[in-house]
């Protein structure tokens, strides 16, 4: 692909935006949170937390040891089997460099720094900085209980990965490790995911096989299910208006020639994932399979929402014109058909599947039937949340104030950072503070919009309730980062302090905790005195994780810091304290 000026403008100016708003003096330290935002959606306090690079440290305060080529570790235990993504960042700030090859200086760190973490030589601790190497620590730590999957991503705003023989050397020396994958993220790949189009409006006809329709009306809704050709779901959906509306096609080749418009998907609670999901590698394989004719029976079907459907009822395979659709249920499973059929089109001749449809303007009934119909994968989105109405009435209620609550990620991107609240965000604090769930508003953030929204979000939540917890967590993530800055500079005990990286849900949890018991009330009028009680809480957990070690030390077992904030331990050994053992740590 030839550079182009425009794209490298497009991430540029993105970089530098996120550069004034963290005051950064480098534009490759925003590239870090531009970049990890862009592939795993990750929050501020995530991607910091997740940084190692020495350069970055640096910039917080001189350090010793080195990155070795890792800039950052990002772990993923919403599988059975833990993820841990190591990340090497270039970034340049000139057009002219990105007509570069991805330097070929790093391999040898990468590899050099893999062979010493699997071999689990204490050595390599004098190689790494601090944080670097509590990292280390995690990772051997989950050694001890299963066989993790690696991901390095090489990450860059260049148009050229390694060169040839550098990458096939790199790729031969990651590949003897089974359970290692590369993965390649360039300027190209970067202005795909930044790149959101304004919804467009799918209007496409649709022909029902034979007289297998059925339809009912209900108030502000009504429904249509019937059997259609699964080519013809394919053909509704791809990104050529003309062939979404021609049902009468002869040559399904021609679909080939064109990707799904993802538009279609605007209202689906899901995002395919093409790599990740059984499921969508068992659709596949049964519409490849010597058993694709019994495909209709081995799947849900899809739903479709639609401003307006309409059909001649007296003839035989009627044809449907339907304006505006939106396919709410069955993203995955058009995805997976699609690649199929791409594959092998022989297959479809003779395949069909059940086709919901519903006309309906109630937007919260859209919502509903979306929600309700997606029952194959866990639903683990915040948007199909975003036009909830407490969603909505805390965005209003903020607007008041002159805040901008956003119900959907970035969405008041051109706003000054200081005056934005993320959505994802406030259902952590709010859990973590609220609910007494720190473990789970750290480690489970899927859950805030699925199993637990109610919980989460009721209607005891107001501007206030979220403000106060939103303002706290901000200002423990401030002494986080100069408690961090003073350990790199060796300032302070490692061993004593570095558990802030790890506790900032956890102090959240007992601030609130310690305000109740002084009897202050949890208003935002009273966040400067509930902040009063942050010694006091570190004090607290101080003493919890002594606990711990002591308790592992009889059983001859070796204390994590990560380990013990994640599965909720110092809520245990908070719980085992008397009132006059905690009164001590409430005396100013």
């Amino acid at each position: 692909m030839n550079p182009s000026l425009q794209d490298f403008s497009t991430i540029n100016t993105h970089v530098e935006r996120l550069k004034k708003d963290f005051n950064f003096e480098d534009s490759s330290n925003s590239f870090y949170f531009l970049a990890l935002d862009l592939l795993f959606g990750l929050q501020d306090d995530e991607i910091r937390d997740a940084i190692t690079d020495q350069h970055f440290l640096n910039t917080i305060g001189e350090t010793s040891g080195k990155d070795r080529g890792i800039d950052a570790v990002l772990f993923d235990e919403s599988t059975d089997t833990t993820e841990i993504h190591l990340f090497n960042f270039k970034y340049s700030g000139s057009f002219e460099k990105t007509k570069s090859n991805f330097p070929s200086g790093e391999i040898d760190k990468i590899i050099g720094f893999v062979n010493d973490l699997l071999s689990q030589e204490e050595s390599i601790r004098d190689t790494l900085n601090p944080i670097l190497y509590s990292k280390v620590e995690e990772i051997w730590k989950i050694f001890e209980s299963q066989n993790p999957i690696f991901h390095v991503h090489l990450c860059s705003n260049l148009y050229e990965g390694l060169e040839g023989q550098e990458k096939s050397r790199f790729e031969k020396s990651i590949s003897r490790h089974s359970n290692f994958h590369v993965h390649y993220h360039l300027i190209t790949d970067f202005i795909e995911l930044l790149t959101r189009k304004g919804k467009q409006i799918i209007d496409a006809k649709i022909r029902a096989i034979d007289k297998k329709f059925f339809e009912k009306s209900d108030g502000d809704i009504r429904a249509l299910v019937t059997n259609v050709d699964i080519r013809d779901v394919l053909r509704i959906v791809i990104n050529n208006e003309e062939l979404r509306n021609k049902p009468d096609i002869e040559d399904y080749e021609l679909l080939k020639q064109h990707e799904i418009q993802e538009d279609s998907f605007e209202d689906n609670v899901r995002v395919y994932l093409k790599q990740r999901s059984k499921i969508n590698r068992n659709i596949k394989k049964t519409a490849l399979s010597d058993e694709s004719h019994r495909f209709f029976y081995y799947n849900n079907g899809i739903t479709l929402t639609c401003d307006s459907f309409s059909y001649p009822k007296t003839q035989r395979s009627p044809i449907i014109e339907l304006k505006n659709l939106q396919v709410v249920n069955g993203s995955q499973t058009i995805h997976a058909l699609h690649e199929a059929f791409v594959e092998n089109s022989d297959k479809f001749d003779d395949l069909d599947i059940l086709c919901r449809i519903y006309q309906t303007e109630n937007t919260k009934l859209t919502v509903k039937i979306a929600e309700y119909t997606n029952s194959q994968n866990p639903v683990q989105s915040r948007d199909i949340r975003s036009i909830d109405y407490i969603q909505q009435k805390l965005e209003h209620e903020f607007s008041a104030i002159d805040l901008f609550y956003e119900r959907k990620k970035n969405q008041y991107y051109d706003r000054p950072k200081s005056k934005r609240l993320d959505a994802e965000k406030t259902g952590q604090v709010l859990m973590a503070m609220y609910n007494k769930q720190p473990s789970e508003a750290k480690n489970q953030k899927r859950i805030i919009f699925a199993e637990r929204y109610e919980d989460i979000f009721n209607d005891s939540i107001t501007a206030d309730k979220v403000l106060l917890a939103y303002r706290l967590f901000e200002k423990i993530e401030v002494e986080k980062n100069a408690t961090k800055e003073k350990l790199i500079k060796g300032v302070d005990d490692f061993e004593k302090s570095s558990y802030v990286s790890y506790a900032s849900y956890w102090v959240l949890f007992f601030l609130a905790e310690f305000a109740n018991k002084k009897g202050v009330s949890l208003t935002y009028s009273n966040l400067g005195q509930v902040w009063n009680l942050y010694p006091n809480v570190l004090l607290l957990i101080e003493s919890l994780i002594e606990k711990e070690r002591e308790f592992l030390k009889k059983k001859d077992e070796k204390y994590s810091h990560s380990l013990f904030f994640k599965y909720g331990k110092p809520k245990k050994h908070y719980e085992d304290l008397t009132e006059e053992d905690i009164s001590q740590f409430l005396i100013e």
